[in-house]
């Protein structure tokens, strides 16, 4: 029996919606900028301000993992990927507003698939199941040559 305070839950399902939002305006931006490219000006501003609600629903991102690693008892990888994930908003966006769009398109493609991932891999983490080490990594390499060995 663990003495052991259970660890609460409702970290994981705070980073699951916001990772959620996340990959759903990433999706929504292409749709927007093609719209944009078939004539629809008007999209430029819808477009814009997505990019704008991505990068805060991305720093909720962030603080939602921070709190999955710290009291929920996840792993860190989540709060590092997200963290990865706002620099390159951040710079998308000021790539976007530089009309700088030989970088601006892959860039984008590139957050796209990134938040899309990181959505599959939050949904798919199960509280508890940390991973566990391969057989016999954990053990210390002998000093004895391979002949002494029985």
């Amino acid at each position: 029996m663990s003495l052991q305070p259970a660890r609460p839950r409702w970290p994981l399902v705070t980073l699951r919606v916001t990772a959620a939002l996340v990959a759903l305006l990433a999706l929504a931006q292409p749709f927007l900028a093609g719209g944009l490219l078939q004539g629809f000006y008007t999209l430029l501003d819808a477009h814009e301000m997505a990019a704008m609600i991505l990068g805060t629903v991305v720093l909720l991102a962030v603080a939602a993992a921070l709190l999955v690693w710290r009291l929920g008892g996840g792993p860190g990888t989540f709060a590092v990927r997200y963290t990865i994930l706002l620099v390159l908003c951040v710079a998308q966006i000021g790539l976007g507003y530089s009309r700088v769009l030989i970088l601006h398109v892959p860039l984008g493609v590139g957050i796209f698939v990134m938040a899309e991932k990181f959505v599959a891999d939050v949904f798919r983490h199960k509280p508890g199941a940390e991973p566990t080490p391969a057989p016999g990594a954990d053990a210390a390499p002998s000093t004895e040559p391979a002949g002494a060995q029985a």
